[in-house]
């Protein structure tokens, strides 16, 4: 039984008849070191799915609503890859601010971020095609499509500035509310990202839903009238952009 760090363990007068006794320890030592050594390991797989979000909060915060997370969704399986599926849904539910009628800007950048960390993590890890031919910029549009793994973000908050600052060691602060998206791909088994504007990303979100091309510059072009006849000429410089960024396979 797996509980939580801060409550103690009492005597089970059974526990003899499963964990034995050493010269040094007796059962239910054993069994505490073991228990501290797991809460030690998903506490550390936690910061390590999550690092941005561990340095966003603060080591401290961080492992306080990791530790209560744990308490809530305890590790079922052996593979700690899903440990954190629920932690941004857990930190929405959880929000301190929760009944508060104005809520706090930061908790929605905090949830935003947790989000964005576990889903990289799910498409680093996914499995899907690897061997297919990148397009280049002769391939004909008929002829391409969108990489197997790539995802398209949509956020309130300057998530991905703040991500790859914390990556790049920049020691980013925490941002101010601005709309911003992006796009995360995976090739050769290494991760891009990749900012977009709006307009690029309601594009790219045609592809995603299994459009063809042409069919998302039919839709791209009907949802944006005004401005049909500009995509024609922004177009090429879109593909070009996307070609050297490997988003696209033949």
């Amino acid at each position: 039984m797996l509980l939580h760090p801060t409550q103690k363990m009492g005597l089970d007068p059974q526990l003899d008849a499963i964990v034995n006794h050493s010269e040094k320890l007796p059962a239910h030592e054993h069994l505490a070191i073991y228990q501290r050594s797991y809460i030690a390991r998903l506490r550390h797989c936690m910061a390590q799915q999550f690092s941005a979000l561990e340095y966003a909060l603060g080591e401290e915060l961080f492992r306080g609503f990791a530790d209560d997370y744990l308490v809530q969704y305890p590790s079922t399986s052996y593979n700690l890859a899903g440990l954190g599926a629920h932690f941004a849904d857990h930190l929405q539910t959880t929000r301190p601010d929760a009944d508060d009628d104005i809520k706090e800007d930061w908790i929605d950048f905090i949830i935003e971020l947790a989000k964005f960390e576990y889903d990289i993590n799910v498409l680093f890890e996914q499995k899907a095609e690897e061997g297919y031919q990148l397009a280049d910029i002769n391939t004909p549009d008929d002829k391409m499509a969108l990489l197997p793994l790539c995802t398209l973000f949509k956020f309130r908050f300057p998530v991905k500035a703040f991500y790859t600052g914390f990556k790049n060691a920049e020691n980013p602060a925490l941002p101010f509310e601005n709309e911003t998206w992006c796009v995360v791909l995976r090739y050769n088994y290494k991760l891009f990202i990749y900012d977009l504007t709006a307009k690029q990303y309601e594009f790219l979100t045609h592809l995603k839903s299994g459009m063809s091309i042409s069919s998302a510059q039919a839709a791209f072009k009907q949802q944006n009238k005004p401005d049909a006849d500009t995509f024609d000429q922004i177009w090429p410089v879109w593909k070009q952009h996307w070609v050297d960024a490997k988003l696209f396979r033949v």
